[in-house]
């Protein structure tokens, strides 16, 4: 009868293929390690849309430049290469991320991305899991996310669809919509209205300069300074707000 060997846990870096290949126990197989770098013009671009997998996505807005450059980490075996693509089409450019379906056990592959974009540029984002980090963004910003933490410093106008995961969003120059399945919630500093239809999870909200509206299944409520107050609904958990200039209601 074959016996398997017990696989010590190591690490292996080659230096300039960009190759690391981790072993990290027996019932576990190892992820090869690539890189990649693609670049295209934006100067007649004015949108991003993305359609990605598993793997962190880090986007960030820089002013003045006319290009979106992307650094992909790739984490995926010998015998499966990932899609991932940035094309253009009219005035938007369309990026693809991600891998097909995989039969098997072991780690699953994923693509780490950093994108560096001209700051006006619109996102539409469609994301299966991993983190998610925006800044710097001045356009409007329509996210689908599966699941994994979200963290947003910017955009004009957001629309979210999120899964599960932490939220922190800040210094937004619009409205907000926000659908959240499950995870904690925190929106601050916006000169908008803010809309939020909640699972469960706490929801910390400060600094609005619009009203707020809020929906919710379970978690604590907490909301400070804003120009009004509508809680459609505020399930199982704490409920407390401050410094309300406008109308509240609470259903």
């Amino acid at each position: 009868m074959n016996t398997r060997p017990t696989i010590l846990a190591s690490i292996f870096a080659l230096s300039l293929s960009g190759c690391i290949i981790n072993v990290n126990g027996a019932s576990m197989e190892p992820l090869e390690h690539s890189q990649q770098k693609l670049q295209i013009d934006a100067g007649e671009l004015n949108a991003l849309a993305a359609n990605t997998g598993a793997g962190s996505l880090e986007i960030k807005g820089v002013e003045g430049i006319d290009t979106i450059t992307l650094e992909a980490d790739i984490y995926t075996y010998e015998d499966m290469e990932p899609n991932l693509s940035l094309t253009q089409r009219g005035n938007t450019a369309y990026l693809v991320a991600e891998f097909g379906p995989r039969i098997g056990s072991g780690n699953s592959p994923y693509i780490d991305l950093v994108i560096k974009v001209p700051a006006k540029m619109k996102m539409d984002i469609d994301d299966g899991s991993g983190s998610i980090n925006i800044s710097g963004i001045k356009a409007d910003i329509k996210l689908e996310d599966g699941s994994g933490s979200v963290e947003i410093d910017g955009g004009h106008s957001l629309d979210i669809q999120d899964g599960s995961g932490s939220m922190t969003i800040s210094n937004v120059e619009g409205d907000i919509e926000l659908n959240d399945g499950s995870g904690s919630v925190e929106i601050s500093q916006v000169n908008g209205d803010v809309s939020i239809t909640d699972g469960s999870g706490g929801i910390y909200v400060k600094d609005i300069q619009g009203k707020v509206t809020i929906d919710d299944g379970s978690g604590g409520i907490e909301v400070i300074n804003t120009k009004g107050l509508n809680i459609l609904e505020a399930g199982s958990g704490n409920l407390s707000f401050d410094k309300i200039d406008g109308q509240v209601s609470v259903k």
